[in-house]
């Protein structure tokens, strides 16, 4: 049971790392045409669509991927206190 805990805690990193990635490489002309640049989005957009959609608009900045690593980390917070409930902490 801990083992997939833990293995959900590291693809939840492992998102924040893809949408890090796909912010910075909106800044870079090209680099989202590229073939690595359409994976990471399509990956990051997995999560960060749906934040989009439910945000209202601003006018040059996009917060969304900002709130979809907020909610993930809400999701790695409630995954260790969780982990600390089943190992019997508090």
């Amino acid at each position: 049971m801990l083992v997939l805990i833990k293995l959900v805690y590291y693809v939840i990193e492992g998102l924040e790392m893809i949408i890090i990635l796909a912010a910075l490489m909106s800044w870079l002309p090209g680099a989202t045409d590229s073939k690595l640049g359409r994976i990471v989005n399509r990956i990051a957009g997995l999560i960060v669509d749906p934040v989009r959609r439910i945000m209202p608009r601003t006018s040059f900045i996009d917060f969304s991927p900002l709130v979809a690593i907020l909610l993930l980390q809400a999701a790695q917070l409630g995954l260790t206190a969780i982990v600390r409930v089943l190992i019997g902490g508090y």
